[in-house]
């Protein structure tokens, strides 16, 4: 246990010369504080393809908390004889280990680093990593994708502060003489892209040369909050990018639409400042290496800083976007739809129809392969039947007067002509001929904490597509099937199973409708997708009831005062308004980042912030229009918080709500943008809790909550039984539920409703439901309020179901040394096996890569209680 510690101290301390080598405002490399996602199979260790002063790949072994590296000139070998010099270079955090992208130019290791190696590894002897590395002769075993089995790794001498070490293949049965692995595999295992880019040499301007154009001068108010240092930086400010809904074309017919074509290619956000370019997917991988002709036309618009969001599409002899084209050798071009940020100023906030013009302007004389988003006349109706004629996807209906906001809602809606969905691939048949091909694919859509099986894909390939997707398939082969209900599939002339793989890979579809079991119909295989993750393939249902007309969500109305209805000696509301109009958002700036607010872990407030940030996108949608209490620990969970309603000095844009209380009025925050809560973040506010109404509907809860808590004397085995007999009588009802953690001891349960339900509804229906637990139980749990008669009994509380009650926000922070967060569950989580401290902030953040949003149905909405 000693060495543990010493070990976890002495990490920080190791990475002291990677930080002092890097200006984390000019790289995108993960600073030394970046949580890292952890492994499950023990230690891991990567390689990075690295083209820096000249190629090299960087092997990195997971080693008392950090990244052990060394740099060899000419990669890994399988032949024992080929020993290849290894110079060790200074130790990288873990969350290097994910790292890919374009370190940019004036950044220590400028060039391209692929991440072109991942998976696990131990020694021989298992579990002395740190004894040999301090002898100076590792032996250890990589489980990879294309290093398998064992290498020596020997320190011969220090040179120039740098120890030499040699490389070689074990002779251990794995070896392959002959074999180059960087050569038969060049490619990342992240993103599948093989060509690497070294840092540009500028050259010194002559005076036959003519000076490269200025930028635009940036604005007062930019200026004077810092200018932006990198194309990435101004990426990093404006992510994630805006997404559409599904729908049909009754969701128009409530409000002012403009339409555009919808492009079927990649997704692609790209930045401009001071001469140089970033372009990036929407999941931020970097796109220049595979889009070199385009990142090299955005040049053309160089004398601009700005953020623009497109789609980089492939052409078919018509003209018409094909995304199975793309890589293929055909005309590309990225079109570009919307604008974010323009010579210092961020423009997300105005109107949409005010940024189109704008963008009009900045592309005025671009020519291919940059080109503008097409715009379609007339109604939705008459919209998509052109698409139809032209034989299109389909078209974007975007709402007039709508701002840019990031994530997903229905202010843009795709309208398709042919349906298509994006699968993730569990598994795939052989080709009955014998010959090395995939026969079809086997996809599934994610549901929840699993996968869903959507049928085969028997169509669209060729003969090279399929003998690549077995060959890239075959090493993901694993014994169970990943879905759930896996049908029996054989190939019909061996009678052999399907091989079952991991979900690694993304594929996207055409088909003509879903069958009543969940199954495509009629799927067409269109081409891989690197730019999406399997755990963002969930079934796409399309919209149909009508988007209400707004002004938007940042033009607020004035002041509509009524009289409400008496709640618990209270006024319900009096009042209600926001506190001002609403401006345009200024860039959230974290102050005193150093500041240690969970010293057990030694996290900061920037872990925080960043933490907000990343889940910005589930939590957003969850606490959008709700009042907010706040807890905050300006100083560290170590000394005391304070609650606070009523926020005071909020920033113009910051929206705020006034709710009259029993004796007094106090404005509420309202986070309704990625923004509010990287400055609620910024204020320490750790533990956000959520009213179960909306500002809108105050008096209207919006879930049932049932908040069960083992106390000081019970046990979370009797909570496991307690919850699992409350989900069984909602079940009974054919009411849904959705679980999450409280982020302490509890659990919440959740039962989404249909509007025009009271609190006095939701409460009657909280006190039956805990009536009917009570009877079961009587041993675990009484409804008894008197404390001297529950005899040590846990106490069912309905009483949090009235006006003004708050429950603590799925994806918040708790004030616990370990940094735990409250998070939301599937009910096939909800057993004695379940470990609440297991969700931190550093661990909740990988589970969402994993398993999704698991909230989204308490926000459905649309049951209704049963009366009394």
């Amino acid at each position: 246990m000693a060495t543990s510690r010493r070990s976890k101290t002495s990490a920080r301390a190791r990475l002291g010369t990677y930080r002092a080598k890097r200006d984390f405002s000019l790289t995108s490399e993960p600073a030394p504080e970046v949580p890292a996602l952890r492994s499950e199979g023990g230690p891991i260790f990567v390689v990075h393809k690295h083209d820096a002063t000249r190629l090299h790949y960087d092997l990195r072994l997971e080693i008392d908390g950090v990244l052990v590296s060394w740099a060899i000139p000419k990669g890994p070998s399988h032949d024992p004889a080929d020993k290849r010099l290894a110079v060790q270079t200074e130790d990288h955090p873990l969350a290097y280990a994910s790292f890919e992208g374009r370190i940019p130019e004036g950044a220590y290791g400028a060039g391209d680093s692929l991440l072109w190696e991942e998976g696990t590894f131990d020694t021989v002897p298992s579990g002395q990593a740190s004894e040999q590395l301090a002898r100076g002769r590792l032996h250890v075993v990589l489980h990879g994708q294309k290093l398998e089995g064992g290498w020596h790794l020997i320190r011969t001498r220090p040179v120039s502060k740098k120890a030499q070490w040699l490389c070689f293949k074990a002779k251990d049965g794995t070896e392959r003489p002959g074999y180059d692995v960087t050569v038969e595999h060049p490619e990342s295992v992240k993103s599948g892209q093989s060509a690497t880019r070294g840092p540009v040499r500028r050259t010194r301007r002559t005076t036959t040369q003519r000076a490269a154009p200025r930028p635009a001068r940036a604005s007062r108010s930019s200026r004077a909050k810092g200018k932006v240092r990198t194309p990435e930086a101004l990426l990093a400010k404006v992510f994630p990018p805006m997404l559409a809904t599904l729908a049909q074309v009754e969701a128009t017919a409530d409000a002012d639409w403009r339409f555009e074509v919808k492009y079927d290619g990649f997704r692609a956000i790209a930045a401009l400042q001071g001469g140089s370019i970033a372009l990036q997917s929407r999941s931020g991988n970097d796109l220049s290496l595979r889009f070199p002709a385009i990142f090299r036309a955005l040049e053309s618009l160089g004398e601009h800083e700005g953020v623009v969001d497109g789609e980089i599409v492939a052409l078919d002899p018509k003209g018409r976007s094909r995304f199975q084209l793309l890589g293929k050798g055909v005309e590309e071009r990225f079109v570009i739809f919307d604008l974010l940020w323009l010579d210092g100023e961020d423009v997300r906030a105005l109107p949409l129809e005010e940024r189109r013009a704008r963008l009009e302007r900045l592309l005025a004389r671009v020519k291919p392969p940059l080109a503008i988003a097409e715009q379609v006349e007339g109604s939705a109706k008459q919209s998509l039947a052109q698409a139809r004629r032209r034989g299109l996807e389909g078209v974007m209906a975007k709402r007039v007067g709508s701002p840019y906001t990031p994530g997903r809602g229905a202010d843009w809606l795709k309208l398709k002509v042919q349906a298509n969905q994006e699968v993730a691939i569990v598994g795939f048949t052989p080709m009955a001929n014998e010959r090395p091909e995939l026969g079809s694919l086997l996809v599934a859509v994610r549901e929840g904490d699993t996968w869903r099986y959507a049928g085969k894909v028997g169509t669209g390939y060729s003969t090279k597509t399929r003998r690549e997707l077995r060959e890239l398939l075959t090493r993901d082969v694993v014994k169970k099937p990943p879905v759930k209900d896996a049908p029996l599939v054989r190939d019909a002339l061996h009678n052999e199973d399907a091989f079952w793989v991991k979900p690694r890979y993304v594929a996207q579809v055409a088909f003509t409708e879903w069958t009543d079991d969940g199954r495509l119909r009629h799927p067409s295989f269109q081409g891989l997708r690197t730019d999406k993750r399997p755990e963002e393939c969930v079934r796409e249902k399309p919209r149909s009831t009508p988007v209400r007309a707004t002004r938007g969500p940042h033009r607020r109305t004035g002041t509509k005062v009524r009289q409400g209805k008496r709640a618990a000696g209270r006024t319900a509301v009096a009042r209600k308004q926001t506190t001002r109009a609403s401006r345009p958002v200024a860039p959230v700036v974290l102050t005193h980042g150093e500041r240690v607010l969970f010293p057990e872990k030694g996290l900061t407030k920037a872990d925080v912030f960043a933490y907000f940030r990343d889940v910005a996108p589930f939590m957003v949608p969850a606490l959008e229009g709700r009042p907010l209490t706040l807890q905050q620990w300006p100083r560290g969970v170590g000394e005391p918080g304070f609650f606070r309603q009523g926020v005071q000095g909020t920033p113009d844009w910051l929206t705020t709500v006034c709710i009259h209380h029993e004796a007094r009025s106090l404005p509420h925050v309202v986070v309704d943008r990625p923004e509010s809560l990287l400055w609620l973040a910024n204020q320490s506010a750790l533990t956000l809790h959520v009213w179960s109404s909306r500002v809108a509907h105050l008096e209207a809860p919006d879930w049932v909550v049932f908040d069960l808590d083992p106390g000081p004397a019970g046990t979370f085995d009797d909570l496991i039984q307690l919850a699992t007999s409350l989900r069984r009588y909602l079940e009974r009802l054919e009411l849904t539920s959705v679980p999450k953690t409280s982020g302490k001891r509890g659990l919440h349960v959740l039962v989404p409703i249909a509007p025009g339900h009271t609190y006095e509804q939701a409460r009657a229906f909280a006190h039956k439901a805990f009536e009917a637990l009570a009877i079961e139980h009587p041993e675990l749990a009484t409804t008894e309020r008197s404390k001297a008669r529950r005899q040590g009994r846990l106490y069912l509380d309905a009483e949090q179901n009235a006006w003004g009650k708050t429950v603590v926000a799925p994806y918040s922070l708790r004030a616990l040394p370990h940094a735990p967060v409250s998070t939301p569950l599937a009910w096939s989580e909800v057993t004695p096996r379940l470990d609440p401290k297991r969700f931190t902030l550093d661990t909740v953040r990988r589970r969402l890569d994993k398993v999704g949003d698991l909230f989204t149905p308490a926000l459905a909405g649309g049951q209704m209680l049963p009366s009394a």
